[in-house]
C-alpha cells in the first residue's frame, strides 16, 4: 500500500516537473567576468544578454517536446492513481476475507463446544448403560470415537480462528518491518 502511495506521489511530482519545463529557466552563477592585470573586472555584456535571451526563449523552441513530456507524465500519473485505487481495493478485500475467516471460525467453535458437551454426555450415558448390561462395549467405543472426531474438529476450527486473527493482523499492516 505504501509503495503504491509513493509511486503516486512520484508521478505527481514528475507531472509538475514536466509543467515547469514550459517556464523560462534562469541560472545564476558566481562568475561575472575575468580580471585584467590591474585587478579590474572585464566583462562581456553581450554574452550575458545572449545567455539571458537564450534561456528565456528556449521553452518556445522546445514546446513540442515539453507538451509530449507533459502528456506522458499525466498518463503516468493517471496510471499510478489507478494502481493506487486497485491496491486500496485489494487491501479492503484482504481485510474483509480475514474478518470473515475469523468470524466463521468463532461461530463454528461455539457449535463445536455444544457438540463436544453433548457427546461427552452421550459417552457417559453409554458407559452407564453398558455397566447395567443393556448395551455392549462396541457402542461405548463408537460413542468415544464420535467424541474424539468432534474434538479433532474443534481443534481444526480453533486453528482456523487463530489463523484468521493472524491474517487480519497482517492485512491491517501488522508484522511488516
Amino acid at each position: 500500500m505504501r509503495q503504491a502511495e509513493f509511486e503516486l506521489a512520484q508521478a505527481f511530482y514528475a507531472t509538475n516537473q514536466a509543467r515547469s519545463a514550459f517556464y523560462p529557466q534562469i541560472t545564476l552563477s558566481g562568475a561575472a567576468g575575468w580580471t585584467n592585470s590591474a585587478g579590474g573586472i572585464i566583462s562581456n555584456p553581450g554574452s550575458w544578454l545572449v545567455e539571458a535571451i537564450g534561456s528565456l526563449v528556449q521553452p518556445l523552441f522546445n514546446r513540442g517536446t515539453n507538451e509530449a513530456n507533459l502528456e506522458i507524465a499525466k498518463a503516468q500519473q493517471e496510471e499510478a492513481l489507478l494502481a493506487f485505487g486497485q491496491k486500496l481495493l485489494d487491501a479492503g478485500v484482504e481485510v474483509n476475507n480475514a474478518l470473515i475467516q475469523w468470524q466463521t471460525a468463532r461461530s463454528m467453535l461455539k457449535l463445536d463446544d455444544k457438540q463436544v458437551a453433548a457427546l461427552e454426555t452421550a459417552v457417559a450415558s453409554t458407559w452407564k448403560l453398558m455397566q447395567c448390561g443393556n448395551t455392549n462395549y462396541l457402542e461405548v467405543l463408537t460413542a468415544q470415537q464420535t467424541l474424539l472426531d468432534s474434538k479433532l474438529t474443534w481443534v481444526t476450527d480453533k486453528y482456523s480462528e487463530i489463523q484468521g486473527v493472524i491474517n487480519l493482523y497482517h492485512a491491517l499492516g501488522g508484522g511488516v518491518d
